[in-house]
């Protein structure tokens, strides 16, 4: 009997259940059906987080085995091996890559001319790769082998190759010229290895015929969005010229079918849909690859840790997910970016010294600040335009510090608003300002902070001008054209664009920002005002010399953040481990010393606090985390610094982080 399963191209849950109505085996997450679905090239522009959201949403509205087309695997076995972990978390029973070079190029788009492909090892190679990192997808190797025109001998050994490199299934692509050939192929690779078939180019070819030799899988791969366009084109324009429904009635689905259609695709956190029953399946066999119908389960809250903490270092898959030029943006710092390295060198230098024989069975991590409790003296540390990393952006690490107990700070220059952020914020959240140009919209930023609830405003002091980023410079990098702030919908700051319109008409939300940011005229009068216009806690961020602390004091501070911006301002300004302890020293009891700018891991938060520090704020390994997997991806990080700070202290002697003390730790000195 022939073993032939139909799969259709599908880019989103409702069109998944229709392809599913209709009998379909396989659901085929392909590159052109999700990208033009989008409106961008077929060139590999979307990025992993967006394919895996992709996956989830249809992955909650059906059971049917879901293929993604991985494409190239973004140029490199490493990137593809993170894809096949992602996407795997993400629900999907099976990935596709192919050989074609990165970027790849659709292999119907015969525009440019010829194309070259992987050497057939190297792939094989990266095939292996994602096979030993695979928890239970399938692996399927595609070839574009008579797409570059080499000719049916050639596709038969790149697919045996790849077959023994450990490919659960083989996939030979042909185009306009050689689809003649995509059936010799079949006849010599099936009866070895179950294939994957998208015979675009053969619209009169019964699927059957290739099914006669062996186990295959034939995609309908882009029919559904070619059908969407045709139809949709001829009844938008028999609407626009007749001005009236009457001649495309029969033509549109009732609304109670949109109804219908939206209630089965249902969101993440309900329960899957069950599976389809015997009556309502077609007589064939379920399909050979993947096995299973049903994804694995998502990870528990430990795996998931481990999975960002230790076997894919968070900060690698981060870059897998995110563009070039945003991953450099959040990544890079300053110049050389020696500052910023100094930072994190400077707290891997310090040593600790345990005391031992003291009784460690039961700690606690427990703090307060502000009259808010906290589960661990960790909050994470301000950080705008989050949207660069996760569409969900500041929500999502808001919320992730909220299933902590830990604490939240809010950019300025956040990607959400104030009061959006305020509804997924832990209790103890903070706002955090700049004294703009513009006066009235830092105050504005600050009523609507109080509005929503913040416990405490951090002003930010140590940026008069922009650090020089190379990288940015390197990249052209825009942040307004990247991920516009949500700032620009403060009522005050669009006030103040239309008063400066009238003398500036062409001035954009981009050039007003520009304007007002950064204000190099900042002084201490400025800080008393905003002590003066608030009654929330104040910190004072950005402060590395004494006597600055010391007069943040004398101004209104409530507390002190030894910082030095996470070295994005400059390349040798002293480390801020460096500076903690004489800023300890010099406002004594007065008030709380916190810190942030390098830390990387929970040792380095015992460090911190052992020098002074009543909390650490951790920035970048949250950023990582959260375009890793969202907020879970943010909260895995964080329960992981948490995790290895109570880890240090059971090891230092230390039961409460009250007991972490300046005796334990060694400050090396600068070569």
């Amino acid at each position: 009997m022939n073993e032939l399963r139909i799969g259709i191209g599908v880019h989103s849950p409702i069109t998944a259940l229709l392809a599913e109505e209709a009998g379909a085996d396989v659901l085929w997450l392909g590159s052109l059906e999700m990208s033009t679905s989008r409106g961008v090239p077929d060139r590999e522009v979307l990025e992993p987080h967006e394919i895996a959201g992709i996956i989830r949403s249809v992955r909650a509205a059906t059971s049917l085995p879901i293929y993604v087309d991985a494409d190239t695997g973004r140029g490199s076995d490493e990137l593809a091996v993170l894809a096949t972990k992602l996407y795997e978390e993400a629900g999907a029973d099976a990935i596709c890559v192919e050989d074609n070079l990165f970027p790849k190029r659709n292999s119907l788009d015969d525009r440019f001319g010829g194309r070259a492909l992987m050497d057939p090892e190297a792939f094989a190679g990266r095939i292996s790769a994602m096979v030993a990192a695979r928890r239970s997808i399938r692996v399927i190797a595609r070839t574009e082998a008579l797409v570059a025109g080499h000719g049916v001998d050639a596709a038969v050994d790149r697919l045996r190759r790849y077959a023994d490199a450990g490919a659960d299934a083989l996939f030979a692509q042909a185009n306009r010229a050689s689809a003649g050939q995509l059936l010799p192929v079949v006849e010599r690779i099936a009866p070895i290895r179950p294939m994957v078939l998208a015979p675009t180019v053969l619209p009169g070819t019964d699927a059957e015929a290739f099914a006669a030799h062996g186990p295959v899988t034939v995609i309908f791969a882009n029919v559904v969005m070619r059908s969407l366009v045709a139809q949709t084109s001829r009844v938008l324009h028999e609407v626009v010229a007749s001005r009236r429904l009457d001649a495309v009635s029969t033509e549109l689905a009732g609304v109670e079918r949109l109804f219908e259609l939206a209630e089965r695709s249902r969101a993440l956190d309900e329960e899957p849909p069950p599976a389809r029953t015997e009556a309502s399946r077609t007589t064939r066999p379920a399909p050979p690859v993947p096995s299973a119908a049903r994804p694995a389960p998502r990870p528990a809250a430990d795996t998931a840790t481990r999975a960002v903490a230790e076997s894919v270092p968070g900060r690698e898959r981060a870059r897998a997910l995110m563009t070039e030029a945003a991953f450099d943006y959040c990544a890079g710092g300053a110049g050389d970016e020696a500052g910023m390295r100094r930072n994190t060198e400077r707290l891997d230098a310090l040593t600790l010294t345990p005391r031992v024989l003291r009784d460690v069975s039961e700690r606690s991590t427990g703090t307060e600040l502000f009259g808010k409790r906290l589960a661990a003296p960790l909050l994470v540390t301000p950080m705008g335009l989050q949207a660069l990393c996760h569409p969900e952006a500041e929500r999502a690490t808001a919320a992730a510090a909220r299933s902590l107990d830990l604490g939240f700070t809010l950019s300025m220059f956040a990607s959400r608003t104030v009061e959006e952020v305020a509804e997924a914020a832990p209790d103890c959240w903070w706002q955090q300002v700049y004294l703009l140009g513009e006066r009235a919209i830092s105050w504005s930023m600050v009523r609507r902070a109080e509005q929503a609830g913040a416990s405490a405003l951090v002003c930010t002091v140590d940026v008069p001008l922009v650090g020089r980023r190379t990288r940015d410079a390197r990249n052209g990098f825009r942040r307004f054209d990247a991920a516009p702030p949500a700032i620009v919908r403060d009522p005050v700051f669009t006030d103040v664009l239309a008063h400066r319109r009238r003398r500036t008409p062409s001035l954009t939300e981009e050039g007003l920002l520009a304007e007002v940011f950064p204000d190099p005229a900042v002084s201490w009068r400025d800080l008393a005002e905003l002590r003066s216009r608030t009654r929330l806690p104040l910190v004072v961020k950005g402060v590395l010399h004494p006597e600055d602390a010391v007069r943040a004091v004398d101004a209104g501070a409530d507390a002190i953040q030894v910082s030095t911006h996470g070295g994005r301002q400059s390349d040798r300004h002293v480390a801020a481990v460096d500076a903690l302890p004489h800023v300890v020293a010099a406002v004594g009891d007065r008030v709380p010393v916190l810190f942030d700018s390098g830390v990387r891991n929970g040792t380095h938060i015992a460090s911190a606090l052992a020098l002074g520090a009543r909390a650490v704020l951790a920035g970048r390994p949250v950023l990582w985390g959260l375009a890793a997997n969202g907020q879970e991806g943010a909260a895995a990080v964080l329960r992981s610094l948490v995790e290895e700070l109570d880890h240090t202290m059971a090891l230092l002697g230390t039961p409460s982080v009250t007991d972490l003390g300046r005796e334990l730790v060694s400050i090396q000195e600068q070569a």
